[in-house]
């Protein structure tokens, strides 16, 4: 049986990681939480952070015992990235020797634990694990605006986090799983948003303003008309395709539960799909495209 040790570092966006938590907690061993001590972001600027309300959801959701919060200084390099590659570095040797370690971000939600834990079990060798992102480009109202049209891979997991080399890929072998990851990269309000581009490992690499004054031209009336949207890479993210949001799943402080699709068929109509399975209230979850 793999030993999994989840690492999630907390910094501007740190109430998403409830939900990103929660997703995971079932099949992990142990859960690093890491905080700049100073409450610097990687790109050094500063961040509030609330203390309390932290301890109080790990008071209520970590019963087993599984969490541990680590701080230190994560700001210090001049890079973003170098920040972002540090301090998984740390957090990651900062685990139980011999296990994997699972890197999940504060905005990523995983939607089939269960099934990657059994993945997991079953892998022998040491190497750089991947899975997939079904990202989420916008919400508006009671719809989401989700990445269509190609499977965009991330790297989650490694025995070795001293081979990190940039945020959380490392120089081994890759391996794809068949983690599948709601991720709401850009799916938050626009102050997050700004947020987000101004204090994340990629706030140098690209022309955030434009990247915000184009998420806010897009409605639920022209997003079929848009193409190549991904800031650095424009084809890694095709085009667009609306779901249903359920809104009234969010609570807690947490940003978001689920998506629910009520119309699969229309939702999915002509492209490849995997269907992931259901929420609690029967809504079905799915990823699109085809890994490449």
């Amino acid at each position: 049986m793999a030993q999994l040790s989840f690492v999630t570092p907390l910094a501007y966006d740190w109430k998403y990681a409830f939900s990103a938590i929660r997703s995971y907690y079932a099949i992990a061993d142990e859960i690093i939480l890491g905080i700049d001590r100073d409450r610097i972001s990687w790109s050094g600027k500063p961040f509030v952070f609330d203390d309390q309300a932290l301890a109080a959801f790990i008071a209520d959701v970590d019963q087993a015992g599984k969490i541990r919060v680590i701080e230190g200084n994560y700001h210090g390099a001049h890079w973003p990235m170098a920040n972002d590659t540090g301090e998984r570095r740390e957090l990651g040797l900062a685990c139980r020797p011999g296990n994997w370690v699972v890197q999940i971000d504060s905005d990523e939600i995983l939607l089939n634990a269960g099934v990657f834990k059994t993945f997991m079990d079953g892998l022998g060798q040491d190497c750089c694990v991947r899975g997939l992102w079904l990202p989420v480009y916008k919400i508006v109202g009671n719809k989401a605006l989700v990445v269509a049209g190609r499977a965009e891979k991330t790297s989650v997991a490694t025995r070795s986090p001293q081979r990190y080399k940039l945020s959380r890929d490392t120089d081994q072998a890759q391996v794809d799983s068949p983690l599948h990851m709601l991720h709401l990269t850009w799916g938050r309000t626009e102050e997050e948003l700004r947020q987000k581009l101004t204090n994340w490992s990629h706030s140098r690499d690209f022309d955030s303003a434009a990247a915000v004054n184009l998420w806010r031209s897009v409605t639920l009336e022209n997003y079929q008309q848009l193409r190549n949207l991904h800031p650095m890479d424009g084809p890694n993210w095709p085009y667009l395709e609306v779901m249903d949001w359920d809104a009234a799943a969010v609570g807690g402080g947490d940003p978001v539960s689920h998506i629910a699709i009520a119309n699969t068929a229309r939702a999915v109509q002509g492209k490849p799909v995997t269907v992931l399975g259901k929420t609690g209230t029967g809504a079905i979850l799915v990823s699109f495209g085809t890994p490449r």
